[in-house]
């Protein structure tokens, strides 16, 4: 059974590759893009808004796992009215994923009293790269690489309610036997 769905930030959710660069005031362009003070722009791709609220009306869990300055992460959340899709945010200044999720399993069972095992995760990256240190220090966690596994956030909705009918069904077939 899927529990929790966790996103990177930047190029999975947002195009630019990397909000730490920012610099305030951050103005809000429209909806879904932002723009700082120096001219970097992001915009939130194509059903972000959308994808995130049907998987919480799933009853699964949110989070977000970003390689970036807290601050700055906490200053694009918020100008794009993003914040309340995620249960749990985890920006932090190294690129130790697995330490990300880590830390969110924790803060859920903490916060939300939930347990969540690592194969009740799905995490989505536009970095293959994190996937190996994932496995091997969190668990059989289900990764899906933005953009190569899947090409939109449409496609991605529908990956996911596949994956978590399939743990859904091989349960009732286990608990079954």
């Amino acid at each position: 059974m899927i529990k929790l769905v966790v996103f990177d930030a930047d190029k999975t959710l947002w195009t630019h590759s990397n909000i730490s660069i920012f610099r305030p005031p951050i103005r809000l362009i429209d909806e879904n893009s932002v723009e700082d003070s120096i001219g970097n722009k992001l915009r939130l791709f194509e059903n972000v808004r959308e994808t995130l609220s049907e998987i919480r009306q799933m009853g699964l869990f949110t989070a977000m796992a970003t390689w970036n300055i807290p601050e700055k992460t906490e200053l694009v959340l918020s100008t794009l009215k993003l914040k309340d899709y995620f249960d749990v945010i985890v920006s932090n200044e190294h690129p130790y994923k697995f330490l990300y999720i880590i830390e969110i399993i924790n803060k859920l069972s903490r916060l939300k009293n939930v347990k969540i095992k690592p194969d009740e995760i799905i995490f989505v990256d536009d970095r293959r790269s994190h996937f190996g240190n994932i496995w091997l220090y969190v668990g059989k966690v289900n990764c899906l690489e933005m953009w190569v596994d899947v090409t939109s956030y449409t496609q991605l909705l529908e990956k996911i309610k596949t994956i978590y009918k399939l743990k859904e069904e091989s349960k009732k077939i286990y608990n079954n036997a």
